[in-house]
């Protein structure tokens, strides 16, 4: 009896595992698409600021520390350009949401079933 039970503690063991890591990665995905987000909205925000300009005025792109002189329809077609991409990574990021929160549904019924199934087997 004691084999099924170092048995049963290790297929616990795992699925809680599985059910941990799932909900890390759910979080982790979450972020990163919170992130996409902000960097999507702060692209359209900009972009439609730029797009009161008139097209010969002088405009800067920040490169790191610096800022460098870009012309104003190169910026908003760079701008545009990265909306799009944005909304491209959020797209495959709600794949890989939905895929782990299936996992993590899985998982948790499985370990449901298993403790059910546990208790039925001690009930007299």
């Amino acid at each position: 009896m004691s084999i099924n039970e170092q048995a049963l503690g290790k297929i616990v063991h795992d699925l809680q595992n599985k059910l941990q890591e799932a909900s890390r990665m759910v979080a982790s995905v979450q972020a990163q698409m919170q992130s996409r987000e902000r960097e999507k909205r702060l692209s359209e925000l900009t972009n439609k600021e730029l797009s009161a300009l008139q097209p010969d005025t002088v405009t800067y792109k920040s490169v790191g520390k610096m800022f460098v002189q870009e012309p104003l329809p190169e910026l908003t077609k760079e701008l545009t350009e990265r909306v799009t991409e944005m909304d491209t990574e959020m797209a495959a990021l709600e794949k890989k949401r939905i895929y782990w929160e299936r996992n993590k549904t899985e998982a948790q019924g499985n370990l449901g079933e298993l403790v059910r199934q546990i208790q039925q087997a001690q009930a007299p």
